[in-house]
């Protein structure tokens, strides 16, 4: 695509103005020539800000390859390609598994190309297969399509497109449809079902960790037969990046949730294939690289105010967070409806986002990206170097001083319209412009080859950013005299600063090895060179695989991550429950271990493999966790949909009730009052109205009979502090996870009459 074509042309003077910024006399260009106009266009663009995205054209449209009209009876989709030993492996395991499962392949080991070996030999099986591919992003549409278009024997129309102004179907000619996930989500199930396929689908989504958000399970309404899903890290880890609340170790988020029970795992079924980035190196599909970790300093005024924002988020955490209420799930809590009227939770929000701000604008990272790129291109003029960081504002800012400076550069985001990001990426491509700064829209998806340098200039702490990141980076290439290209990633972080926590995230020595990571401090970028250091600046709390269960005692510190597993709490009156408040089934085993701790109550939680019973404590320095001891067999919930029991059933007092049963409307008994039975509002306390007051002697005794029973059970032992009244009408309440029958409430399903007036006595 040439610059000329950037948009079309305008049909007012309000399109004339807009397009202005993009027209361009029809002369030749040289390289330099384009290098330049592109570099002119964006920065106007910026600095406007007046752009528009234009429609988008398809670039395999451009250069459509001539096919055969009719449709043949074989697919095939891998022409000229001969797949290695693992890919047939991983293609095996996915037929194996009945033709459903997740791929695991480090980003660059062409996951793709395992996709369209899986289709081929299912075509094979299946005549009237219909394949449908969900992309997150267009530009994964047009280079999907380019897969099918270069390498397959299907005629382009057979080939859809829906999402990036197409919105193509299913019909006589169409075998394979790819989707923008925000297209697909909203229109997949409905195409599939009015056109009939869906007993011979095969849904492929790709980067599928992307396909975990609430919105995007729409996607998952698709009827359909085979599953299939790509990605280099399917385990979302969303749950892994708050606005990085505290610096310390012991403030971590909720932990992601086993694989095998996330919306991914049940839809499209289990990692049956994994390779990382060891595996495919030793393997030779990915290149030799170097990882260089760079911490920098922030200066003197940028470190006041850092500290001080710091203080103010750490005071405000401490006093809105509560066990389940922590990391992540307190900004969620902060951000959602129910913190809406709380003044210091929207200025946690606020001081959160300053902070994040402060780091990521500290003035030390660009002077080192500018000294990296100084010394790479001195030591190799034909250096290609991608530029990541988090910011927009912070991309243009890198993109206008490196232009300043001279070095051919191009800027990347999703702000600029598609034909001026597209146009980036032809230039770095062909060479023209040999660095290229982007958002981290370029981290996912974009297929960029040759790049032999990468700087991470600021990012989130996303795990899986940083191994996307690697992928667009390892790409087998060689150089003209013959000789491997060596990749290099530089990781800026900002030195004892949150900016750390993605070393507590994962450990980089075992997914990409230890001697392929060089720590080093940079005190001052213009004045010092980097110091070395033996180890990351953080490393990851270890989980509960890599510990010895015998080095543990009950009632001692647990070393260990403290977010595994699932939470659970202990109430005053010995019921346990999960974090939803459904019961657990009565367990004698997990209450002698809940005996190991010096409180009566609070929150636990028990890992997912070796069940080790962790106590949650709040200490000055933050959360800490107590080994308390470890569960022979998974506990089980209460849950509504087993069978315990009729609710209707003839009770009475004392007699068990089903567990599973006891929902409805809850009411505090409080022993300060004969009339034990009370209403809490933000009021005051209201409690039920005197068995005298009440007119209908039926109601009279029914209150006596179960205010009577109330005293006797509490004085038996049973320290009751609640009680429910379901939608029957029963009267019940839980004790250690057994519920016991009270009676029959005066008023069904409402429970009682109370006073009018509260009483605060």
């Amino acid at each position: 695509m040439s610059a000329s074509n950037l948009v079309e042309s305008p049909t007012s003077q309000s399109e004339e103005r807009e397009s202005s910024l993009f027209e361009v006399p029809p002369v030749s260009f040289s390289p330099r020539d384009e290098l330049q106009l592109q570099q002119l266009l964006q920065a106007r663009f910026w600095e406007t800000k007046n752009g528009r995205s234009g429609s988008h054209a398809s670039s395999v449209a451009s250069s459509k390859i001539q096919r055969e009209v009719g449709l043949p009876d074989q697919w095939k989709l891998l022409e000229g390609l001969d797949l290695h030993e693992w890919q047939e492996r991983c293609v095996d395991a996915w037929f194996n598994n009945g033709k459903r499962g997740v791929i695991k392949v480090v980003t660059g080991a062409g996951k793709t190309i395992l996709a369209l070996a899986i289709a081929q030999r299912l075509q094979q099986k299946e005549n009237q297969l219909r394949v449908v591919v969900v992309v997150p992003t267009t530009v994964l549409l047009e280079q999907w399509r380019e897969e099918f278009a270069s390498r397959s024997n299907l005629p382009l129309d057979a080939i859809g497109l829906m999402g990036g102004g197409h919105n193509d179907s299913f019909d006589e000619r169409v075998r394979v449809l790819i989707c923008v996930l925000n297209s697909a989500s909203k229109k997949l199930p409905d195409i599939v079902d009015k056109s009939g396929v869906a007993d011979s689908l095969l849904l492929i989504v790709d980067e599928c960790h992307r396909a975990g958000a609430a919105q995007m399970r729409q996607v998952f309404k698709t009827h359909r037969k085979y599953n299939l899903g790509l990605s280099a890290t399917p385990e979302r880890d969303e749950q892994s990046e708050p606005e990085d609340m505290d610096d310390s170790k012991t403030d971590r988020d909720e932990g992601p949730i086993p694989f095998e029970e996330s919306t991914l795992g049940r839809e499209l079924g289990d990692v049956i294939f994994e390779m990382n980035y060891a595996e495919a190196i030793r393997l030779g599909v990915l290149p030799p690289f170097m990882i260089v970790h760079y911490g920098l300093s922030l200066l003197p005024t940028e470190r006041t105010k850092y500290e001080r924002v710091s203080r103010e988020i750490k005071d405000l955490r401490s006093e809105l967070e509560t066990g389940k209420r922590r990391g992540l799930a307190l900004i969620r809590w902060c951000r959602s409806k129910a913190a809406a009227g709380n003044p210091k939770a929207a200025r946690l929000i606020s001081l959160t986002s300053e902070r994040k701000r402060l780091v990521y604008r500290m003035k030390e990272r660009s002077a080192a990206v500018l000294r990296i790129l100084e010394r790479a291109f001195e030591q190799n003029p034909g250096t290609k170097a991608i530029l990541f960081h988090e910011s927009i504002e912070e991309v243009m800012s890198l993109f206008m001083m490196l232009r300043k400076k001279g070095f051919p550069v191009v800027a990347e985001h999703s702000k600029f319209p598609d034909e001026m990001r597209a146009e980036s990426l032809r230039l770095f491509r062909r060479g023209t412009a040999q660095v290229i700064v982007s958002a981290k829209s370029l981290i996912e998806g974009f297929n960029i080859p040759s790049a032999d340098l990468g700087i991470i200039v600021a990012a989130s702490s996303s795990v899986r950013q940083r191994v996307q990141t690697l992928g667009r980076l390892l790409r087998r290439v060689r150089h003209e005299d013959g000789s491997e290209k060596e990749a290099s990633l530089y990781v800026l972080y900002a030195n004892q600063t949150v900016d750390e926590l993605i070393y507590e995230k994962a450990d980089w020595r075992e997914f990409v090895g230890a001697d392929r990571n060089d720590y080093f401090l940079w005190p001052e970028v213009d004045t010092s060179e980097p110091v070395a250091k033996q180890d990351p600046p953080r490393t990851p709390t270890p989980n509960e695989s890599t510990i010895d269960v015998g080095l543990l005692t009950a009632g001692e510190p647990y070393p260990g991550n403290l977010d595994e597993g699932k939470g659970y709490s202990l109430d005053t009156q010995g019921n346990i429950s999960d974090e939803n408040g459904t019961f657990v089934k009565p367990r004698p085993e997990l209450r002698a271990i809940l005996k190991n701790s010096r409180k009566k109550g609070g929150r636990f939680r028990v890992t997912p493999s070796n069940r080790f019973v962790i106590e949650l404590n709040k200490a000055k320095e933050g959360w800490q966790g107590i080994y308390l001891g470890q569960l022979t067999q998974p506990l089980e919930l209460a849950s509504s949909d087993s069978v315990e029991g009729e609710a209707s059933a003839h009770y009475s007092p004392g007699d068990l009730y089903p567990l599973n049963r006891v929902e409805g409307k809850s009411f505090s008994v409080l022993q300060r009052d004969k009339r034990l039975i009370a209403l809490k509002s933000r009021d005051g306390v209201r409690f039920v109205t005197d068995v005298k007051s009440l007119s209908d002697p039926t109601k009279q005794v029914a209150l006596q009979q179960i205010q009577t029973y109330l005293a006797r059970a509490y004085a038996s032992g049973h320290r009751i502090s609640k009680i429910t009244v379901t939608s029957e009408g029963n009267v019940v309440y839980v004790y250690n996870n057994e519920a016991y029958f009270v009676g029959h409430a005066p008023e069904g399903s409402d429970g009682f009459e109370f006073e009018d007036t509260p009483n605060n006595a």
